[in-house]
């Protein structure tokens, strides 16, 4: 479950518990359709990369271990500006401020959200 606050120190802090999963709201609103082939989008612990996305499709290489397996995207409602990531088997670990960036190639415009996972046991 999420909570979204005035956009300003951290845009929306989410909560989950152990074992459960999790979405973390991530969005842009294109005039238009996002050109996915083009762009890039991160999400990101500090400089840890939890996912990644370029070229139209997920690209893990760098992804971090902890989080191997566990993390996806919406492909098809990514387009329409859905960029919001899920954690399945969400742990003690993943509790964190995340960065999503989306970043479009040619524009060079870099649109950058905050959000706070707090993680509580059963």
């Amino acid at each position: 479950s999420c909570l979204v606050f005035i956009p300003g120190q951290l845009d929306t802090t989410c909560h989950a518990f152990v074992g459960e999963t999790v979405i973390l709201p991530c969005s842009t609103t294109p005039p238009g359709e996002l050109t996915l082939s083009k762009s890039m989008l991160y999400w990101q612990i500090g400089r840890k990369i939890v996912h990644f996305f370029q070229n139209g499709q997920d690209s893990l290489k760098a992804q971090d271990k902890h989080f191997h397996g566990r993390t996806s995207l919406f492909p098809d409602q990514m387009k329409y500006g859905n960029l919001s990531l899920k954690i399945s088997n969400v742990q003690f670990l993943d509790d964190a401020e995340y960065t999503c960036i989306y970043r479009e190639i040619e524009d060079h415009q870099t649109k950058k959200s905050k959000i706070k996972l707090n993680v509580s046991g059963k």
